[in-house]
């Protein structure tokens, strides 16, 4: 076990800031109580030499379903999207341990390399200890109420909520889905964010049939609810977009838009003038549900703070935020390659009101990059540090 007290001296190739577009070579990081001290080219005689390997700022996963974590594969098929929502809703009921599942989410994610899981709770008594694992939590509590009863009860959910955890990790207000969630309830949740300085997810624009429900009030997101007899066609006004969602959730302190894989041109420029605001990009999962392109670089370069997460083991063969990085890597060219790695690391922290660096006085926690075989392949551009002979572990001496 490693004293964070005692003085950490970390030799390494390779080294990226997080904050500069260049890739430092040949330093050595020196830690003292967690904080980084001093990075310096001069060679430190007892510096423990990492080889050929890159440290790059420790690996956020924004959004993450952990209840599901015991899944040995997504639950298919993916389409038609409702009735994924059904074996979803059937899983959840039938799992009896939960709390096992939120426990092999975590110790999967560490192994991956992962320092920062923001997390939709779903249940009021589950907990998360982490013990000496270095991991940060964000614990975002999932609220939903379709009917005016299920909003009153919500007060209560949170109340509960807070009570219970905020001594404990960082804590978030989820109101799940336009689907989901009456106008109000969202008005509330955004009150309450500013009331106890929370920030807000929200699952929106993911789905083409949530763009149908609220244009028109039909789609299959609306026979579902109907079905379940929880459809009020006075819930939410026929012409309604995402945008009106998006003004209401610019309110809150800090807000993550879970996936918005259908956002529009408006959207995103609205988005643009709100740094307050991220979007959490899923990959793999958007890709399992077959959706159409993702518009994350459009939004980087209009300013949008993007950041990736994995979803849940519903809808993603398991919680490598590592693999996601790979996954856009793979046709990308160097410039697209620095801002994977951005929205990896730094943007996801900045994300959830926590922004990291390596840097002299900042917390002594990174992820180490290297070959597998650590053979000599240079890390001479953004590319190679994704290449698919890499695996990663993250240093935290800072704690969670």
């Amino acid at each position: 076990m490693i004293d964070s007290n005692s003085r950490q001296c970390v030799k390494v190739a390779y080294l990226w800031d997080g904050v500069s577009s260049t890739l430092l070579e040949d330093v050595t990081l020196i830690s003292q109580q967690g904080i980084i001290t001093e990075i310096t080219t001069s060679q430190v005689a007892e510096a423990i030499d990492l080889g050929n390997a890159a440290i790059i700022p420790p690996l956020a996963n924004v959004h993450a379903h952990l209840e599901f974590s015991d899944l040995k594969q997504p639950l298919s098929p993916a389409l038609p999207f409702t009735n994924w929502i059904g074996k979803t809703i059937a899983r959840r009921r039938a799992n009896d341990n939960v709390q096992q599942a939120i426990e092999l989410g975590i110790s999967e994610s560490v192994k991956s390399g992962v320092a920062l899981i923001g997390e939709i709770v779903t249940h009021s008594q589950l907990e998360y200890g982490l013990h000496k694992t270095g991991l940060s939590l964000l614990l975002f509590r999932e609220l939903i109420g379709l009917t005016p009863q299920a909003v009153k009860e919500q007060k209560e959910i949170v109340a509960a909520f807070l009570k219970r955890y905020r001594d404990r990790h960082s804590l978030g207000l989820s109101p799940h889905a336009p689907y989901t969630v009456r106008p109000e309830l969202l008005q509330q949740c955004v009150q309450w964010a500013c009331e106890y300085t929370l920030p807000v997810t929200m699952h929106l624009a993911e789905t083409r049939a949530e763009l149908e429900l609220m244009k028109s009030g039909s789609g299959e997101l609306v026979e579902m609810l109907r079905r379940l007899d929880l459809w009020d066609s006075q819930m939410i006004e026929e012409g309604t977009k995402p945008l009106d969602y998006l003004r209401i959730l610019s309110q809150a302190p800090r807000t993550l838009l879970a996936h918005g894989n259908y956002l529009s041109e408006q959207e995103i420029q609205f988005l643009a003038g709100e740094p307050q605001m991220s979007v959490v990009y899923c990959p793999r999962t958007h890709a399992f549900f077959k959706h159409e392109n993702h518009r994350w670089r459009e939004m980087v370069d209009s300013g949008i703070n993007v950041a990736i997460g994995t979803d849940g083991r519903g809808s993603n063969p398991d919680l490598n935020l590592w693999k996601e990085v790979q996954f856009l890597g793979e046709k990308a060219n160097s410039r697209e390659a620095e801002q994977i790695l951005r929205m990896a690391t730094v943007n996801g922290w900045r994300a959830c009101g926590d922004p990291v660096s390596i840097e002299v006085g900042q917390r002594a926690c990174w992820t180490v990059v290297r070959t597998q075989n650590d053979s000599s392949i240079p890390f001479t551009e953004w590319r190679d540090l994704i290449g698919p002979l890499t695996y990663v572990e993250t240093v935290n001496l800072a704690g969670p």
